[in-house]
């Protein structure tokens, strides 16, 4: 009763609390904060579908633009030999892609980097991949990672390096390059190595992006032209994306993903920015090892539904051996924002040039969804399943659960879209492939239910029996087994009956997590709404009211530790959380019971006994009153823990637990059938029938043989039994 009466209360504390915020910011909506009024130091140009100014291009002209400052890591400079590069003069960002493309990209001159990718793909006439159900505006996949005065964009060029100059290396990532040529879907920047004391120049790195034909697919070709008379080996770190979203509001799926071969198939291996962080400034890790690239084939920084690849592509053959290793790191140490700033760091080999010769090479960049049909569709060679070079989400998320196998994810999505085909709603499939699995499921769970039923019993039968044997041989461990087993034996009861009712659950597991995965990995269920009205998003919290500002923080509960931040800044009242919190309860008050009242009733009178000296522990009414208070905190803990997660999980959730009550009571009914047509349960029915169970044999067996192998020991240890 107090239990209940405690549930009651902190339902309705929430209840009350919930409601006196909705009218508080309903009557005093709290003051809107301006944007920071600091200026930054390129303009951006609006999103796509804005008209754009595109750049004319300049013509290439000796040492026009900005001179900035060499740096070395080799012998100290002398004088007359300064070098440095040269780029251009004007900042301002450019924009390529056209209505046709899938793709969108602003450009700086800044470090000749990408800003901004915008997903522009288009589908019904709306944008395909939006920012939110209720807008057309394109999803920003890429944008600047910002922090302390800082800005680092995406595909910087690091460092060029040059062996003839004892190794002495220049940085390219702050230099402002010239735009050289841009349209439409194409723009080219240069930068010219020059010496800082006469008009002549080394050599000239060109960087050109250009979208492919290919949906999706963006081309960046870095060429080195020697502009001297002697031959050069030049070498250059160029970095790949940063600043993807994170696209989940209760936990980071973001991570860097990066493939090579091993035989025909693909080896996956990942890592997250906490992995990264470690590392101290300036530091990298290794994703492979010095002259790997025969091995190497791409990586990806990716979050929860999409990811950006880049493959350097084979100058030559098959293989990209211009590539001698890649490194990850950070873009910024000690980041006290969330920046998603990890990245990777392509290093090339020293390349050898010709006197006034040219090299190139090139990367194949992919932007999109990680879906393994449309990957395979832009490039085999990012999902190829006949070549076993395949990539998905879906196995993202398998490397963090070792109890499902990857083709199962798979099945579930492909018959949930199954479902939708015909009835033509996610919210509605997910329902029905729950009702579908636990049907094809139902005779493990009857056969669970059942057997832990009848295991309980017989546990809570012959338990007065059991506890005599305990207190009888407290101090003879041999002999309480063999009484043990003895007991066992006359009794008809398994004691591996419980691990043998687990079983079926062991076997459904894997089913349900897979089940579970490709609900939370479906880039689908992103922004489709069930109802429209209340769930508009199944891959987002329910939300049935925002609450504004900074949300809410619950009293005393948000200052608890450990699990306070559940309770701190809460964005709004997720329902569904809640409902399914209600029917895992239902469910657990539903499931079949061994006679508990009467369990309940004999525990209480026991209780009244006075107890033997030195027999302290649980009483089984207390036994009996802690699994019901597990029980509760569970429907309770269960709800804060999925309180954040996609509507389709707690959708999916909820509709188990409901079809759970249902079979609760369905297996309750065939029991209590079971029991008025059999009679009496125990030993006496089960010998009258003339059956004895497999493992009662095998028990007797083993309690006779420990009794002979004693009474032998007892004769060799007193002789006086032994003439006897």
């Amino acid at each position: 009763m107090e239990t209940r009466r405690l549930i009651t209360a902190l339902v309705a504390g929430f209840v009350i609390f919930f409601a006196y915020r909705v009218v508080y910011d309903r009557l005093f909506p709290p003051p809107q904060i301006p944007p920071p009024t600091s200026q930054p130091q390129e303009q951006a140009p609006g999103p796509p579908g804005t008209s754009q100014p595109v750049w004319q291009a300049p013509a290439i002209g000796p040492a026009a633009g900005q001179t900035q400052p060499a740096t070395s890591a080799g012998a100290p400079v002398q004088p007359g030999e300064e070098l440095a590069f040269v780029g251009g003069q004007r900042s301002e960002p450019l924009t390529i892609g056209t209505a046709q493309d899938d793709l969108k990209l602003r450009l700086t001159p800044r470090g000749a980097a990408v800003a901004t990718i915008w997903l522009t793909e288009r589908k019904n006439g709306e944008y395909r991949y939006r920012v939110g159900p209720h807008t057309d505006e394109p999803y920003e996949l890429l944008t600047p990672v910002e922090e302390a005065g800082r800005t680092y964009h995406s595909y910087l060029t690091h460092k060029l390096q040059i062996k003839e100059f004892e190794n002495r290396d220049w940085s390219l990532d702050n230099l402002v390059w010239e735009v050289a040529e841009a349209d439409e879907r194409k723009a080219t920047f240069t930068a010219t190595l020059r010496w800082a004391d006469r008009d002549e120049a080394l050599l000239r790195v060109t960087k050109t992006y250009e979208l492919q034909s290919a949906p999706k697919l963006l081309h960046l070709t870095l060429a080195i032209e020697n502009l001297s008379g002697q031959p050069l080996n030049v070498a250059i770190d160029q970095d790949g994306p940063v600043g993807i979203h994170k696209e989940q509001l209760q936990y980071d799926m973001r991570n860097l993903v990066w493939a090579e071969r091993d035989g025909d198939a693909i080896d996956i291996d990942n890592k997250r920015r906490g992995d990264l962080a470690k590392l101290g400034p300036d530091e990298t890790t290794a994703l492979t090892g010095p002259g790997e690239a025969a091995r190497f084939l791409w990586v990806v920084l990716g979050n929860k539904y999409f990811g950006v690849f880049t493959r350097p592509l084979a100058i030559t053959g098959d293989v990209a051996d211009y590539i001698e290793q890649v490194v990850a790191k950070v873009a910024i140490e000690n980041a006290t924002t969330d920046p998603g700033d990890m990245l990777a760091r392509f290093k090339t080999t020293f390349l050898p040039v010709s006197a006034g010769g040219r090299e190139a090479f090139t990367f194949e960049i992919y932007a999109g969804p990680k879906e393994p049909e449309v990957l395979e569709k832009t490039n085999p060679a990012f999902a190829d399943r006949k070549g076993k070079l395949r990539y998905s989400v879906a196995q993202d998320a398998d490397r963090r659960c070792c109890c499902t196998f990857h083709p199962l994810p798979a099945i579930m999505k492909w018959l949930l879209h199954s479902i939708v085909f015909v009835v033509r709603n996610y919210g509605v499939a997910i329902m029905i492939m729950v009702l579908i699995i636990r049907t094809l499921l139902h005779p493990l769970t009857v056969y669970q239910q059942k057997s832990m039923f009848r295991m309980q019993e017989a546990q809570a039968r012959i338990q007065p029996k059991m506890q005599a044997i305990t207190e009888r041989y407290a101090n003879d461990k041999a002999r309480l087994n063999q009484e043990r087993m003895k007991l066992y034996a006359e009794e008809n009861v398994n004691p591996m009956g419980m691990m043998v009712g687990m079983l079926p659950m062991l076997i459904q597991m894997p089913i349900l997590i897979a089940l579970w995965t490709s609900l939370n990995t479906d880039i689908q269920l992103r922004h489709t709404p069930f109802d429209g009205w209340w769930i508009d998003d199944l891959s987002a919290p329910d939300a049935l009211i925002k609450f504004g500002g900074a949300g809410v923080t619950i009293p005393v509960l948000g200052w608890l530790p450990l699990i306070g931040r559940m309770f701190q800044n809460i964005p709004s009242l997720n329902v569904l959380p809640i409902l399914m919190g209600v029917s895992m309860w239902v469910q657990q008050k539903y499931m079949p019971k061994p006679a508990q009242q009467a369990r309940l009733e004999a525990a209480r009178k026991q209780q009244q006994q006075p107890r033997k000296k030195g027999k302290g522990g649980m009483s089984p009414e207390d036994q009996l009153r802690q699994q019901q208070m597990i029980a509760y905190m569970m429907s309770i803990m269960f709800p804060l823990m999925f309180y954040y997660m996609p509507s389709a999980l707690n959708l999916y959730w909820m509709s188990t637990n409901v079809f759970g009550i249902f079979e609760s009571l369905i297996i309750r009914k065939q029991l209590k059938e079971e029991k008025e047509r059999g009679g009496p349960q125990g030993p006496g029915a089960a010998k009258k029938k003339g059956r004895t169970g497999l493992a009662a044999r095998v028990l007797k067996r083993i309690a006779e043989r420990a009794e002979e192998i004693q009474h032998k020991a007892d004769e060799l240890s007193d002789p006086k039994k032994k003439r006897q």
